[in-house]
């Protein structure tokens, strides 16, 4: 059964649909490409009122981070041996990345977006031309203010999930139920109206929220199970509760996002490569 989400050290973790399947992981913030100090890498370069703003967005895992998911998934899973906890990038379709200008009060919009290079950590390279309003804020973000200047990542994450849904009922009550209302609505037609009038129900088990897409699908397939298990009470005796359970597994697609304020990257510390004798926080 996919077990819930879990966030750690800046990364989501996904449980696997089967004990044996793999981890996953993804970066809950992007960031931007690093030197070999751990600096944000930006140029900026002026040309009169008019400047260019190179970088490169990542969204990458801090080094590190990972194998400390993989100790802390050993952890909670009982497992004597991280190296035996199967740990990959959350499988990504159509991934895409924006560099993104705001009005320093919440509001962003796009400037360029990017199709990534494809691969994990899916590498976008910006090369903006800015001037008025636009570079201002731009500016402002690499000083480190907020709200003026940020990286989002938008794709679609392949999620295996699992989910059960089980229709409850007394047998004898259902019975009786079924002996006066199958003859004109058919067993099927009389179980949904069991359901409706409260005396049976269909209890829908969803232990992770990427699994709420099955729902609908559970519900017509518990209906249909229970239908061809039911019939017997039309014709026998029936005593004590009835269960009956089914259980779908499926791949379902969910939309991810993932944001940072390149304020908040810089932010203690000098972020820009200079390049024209002009200071990007200037």
């Amino acid at each position: 059964m996919f077990a819930t989400s879990f966030d750690f050290r800046g990364l989501r973790c996904f449980a696997p649909a089967g004990e044996q399947a793999t981890w996953s992981f993804l970066p809950a913030a992007p960031d931007l490409q690093r030197d070999a100090n751990r600096h944000p890498m930006v140029t900026m370069v002026d040309v009169g009122p008019t400047a260019y703003l190179l970088f490169t967005a990542s969204w990458a895992a801090p080094p590190g981070d990972v194998e400390a998911v993989r100790q802390e998934i050993a952890a909670r899973t009982h497992e004597g041996r991280p190296d035996r906890v199967h740990l990959s990038y959350a499988p990504l379709s159509t991934p895409r990345c924006s560099a993104l200008i705001g009005d320093g009060h919440g509001a962003f919009s796009p400037v360029a977006t990017s199709t990534t290079s494809g691969m994990p950590p899916y590498d976008s390279v910006f090369n903006l031309c800015l001037e008025g309003e636009r570079l201002a804020h731009a500016k402002a973000g690499l000083r480190g203010d907020l709200g003026h200047l940020a990286i989002e990542y938008v794709a679609q994450m392949h999620a295996p999930v699992a989910a059960r849904a089980t229709l409850r009922a007394n047998a004898a009550r259902l019975a009786a139920w079924l002996r006066e209302h199958a003859a004109a609505d058919g067993i099927e037609g009389a179980l949904e109206a069991a359901i409706a009038s409260g005396v049976a129900s269909i209890v829908v088990d969803v232990p992770d929220p990427f699994a709420g897409a099955l729902a609908p699908e559970l519900y017509r397939r518990a209906l249909a199970r229970a239908s061809e298990l039911v019939a017997p009470l039309l014709r026998e005796p029936a005593a004590g509760d009835l269960h009956v359970t089914v259980t779908l597994e499926q791949d379902v697609e969910v939309p991810m996002r993932a944001f940072v304020d390149v304020g908040a990257l810089v932010s203690p510390e000098p972020l820009a490569t200079l390049i024209g004798g002009h200071h990007a926080a200037d």
